[in-house]
């Protein structure tokens, strides 16, 4: 008798063991999640940029997508665009960004040749080509667009040990960088500073007026995005979850905590008190970032049930994730 007890005890212990995650990940937690809709396209959804209105889709070798946010219909879809006489095809885009303010809409084409691509998007059904930009366009990691303080619109983006920044107004006016001894990948902006996850060596903090690194910062695994919430950086770190940094001393960010996930970590997008972080077969992670210093796990919806995910965006409260499978709003209850 005291043996089957003894059988039955340890089958209990291995039970419990087997069931529970690792110590350093969190329990998946999905009750706060709802898929609202799925916006279906051609390719994998690779990058999105959203506003109130509209929804923008970069769908790789199957071109780009234009939803209307509100009714969820498709508004356009653009496999090529005409410039000149010839039809000219995207082969692979990657990146997508608009400022509707000024109707310009901006598609990075990976391959075709690697270029930024601009459009007048008055009219949403048949966007109208402007101008192809092919300077520092290799290999862009992030791209991003806002209008400009000087008039038109400015661009920034990443590649490879570069940090790029351009303007265009009816015409590309102009092109500089900033160059740093190893490869960066996403990036932060505030009026004086630029932040860029690094890699292995952490992220930079850079004077954006001149370009001076106002330090580094070593971190737990290799720096894949960076967020800036007020005095704080959040920072990506693949492998190992996330960190977050005060950075009140630009000169000299200090550690606040780190958060292990069960998955791989790419992106990060915040809003208000919620941070979403993009993790390929790890779907979407939720957290509550009401103190920063301590967030909490709300929310995951894993690549088995919403696809291979690229990227996560907030907007309005909703979370917009691209992946292999099309976009998906979710609601955050």
């Amino acid at each position: 008798m005291k043996n089957i007890k003894k059988v039955s005890c340890l089958f209990f212990v291995l039970f419990l063991l087997l069931s529970c995650a690792k110590p350093s990940e969190p329990a998946s937690v999905e009750g706060s999640l709802n898929i609202e809709h799925i916006f279906e396209i051609s390719g994998y959804a690779r990058d999105i940029f959203v506003t109130d209105s509209y929804l923008y889709v970069a769908e790789d070798q199957a071109g780009y997508t234009i939803f209307d946010i509100n009714s969820n219909e498709m508004i356009s879809h653009h496999v090529s665009y005409i410039m000149e006489t010839d039809p000219i095809m995207f082969e692979n885009v990657r990146l997508i960004s608009a400022v509707e303010d000024e109707n310009l809409l901006f598609v990075y084409d990976r391959y075709g040749p690697a270029s930024i691509n601009v459009f007048d998007m008055t009219n949403k059904v048949e966007p109208e080509f402007l101008f192809q930009h092919q300077g520092n366009t290799d290999g862009i990691i992030q791209l991003e667009s806002d209008v400009s303080s000087i008039g038109g619109v400015d661009l920034l983006w990443t590649n490879g040990g570069k940090y790029n920044f351009a303007r265009f107004d009816q015409f590309w006016q102009s092109l500089d960088y900033y160059e740093f001894p190893n490869s960066v990948e996403r990036f932060d902006v505030d009026a004086s500073k630029v932040y860029i996850s690094a890699e292995q060596l952490g992220f930079h903090i850079i004077n954006r007026s001149n370009g001076d690194i106002l330090s580094t910062t070593n971190t737990d695994a290799e720096a894949l995005d960076v967020k800036i919430v007020d005095n704080y950086a959040i920072v990506a770190l693949r492998q190992a979850g996330f960190a977050v940094y005060d950075i009140s001393s630009a000169l000299a960010p200090t550690f606040v905590c780190q958060k292990e996930t069960s998955e791989y970590i790419y992106t990060i997008d915040v809003e208000d008190d919620n941070m979403v972080l993009g993790s390929h077969t790890g779907g979407v992670y939720l957290y509550d970032i009401s103190d920063i210093t301590n967030p909490v796990l709300v929310g995951n919806l894993d690549s088995d049930k919403i696809g291979y995910t690229y990227e996560a965006v907030l907007h309005n409260n909703k979370i917009y994730a691209s992946t292999r499978q099309g976009v998906y709003k979710i609601e955050i209850n």
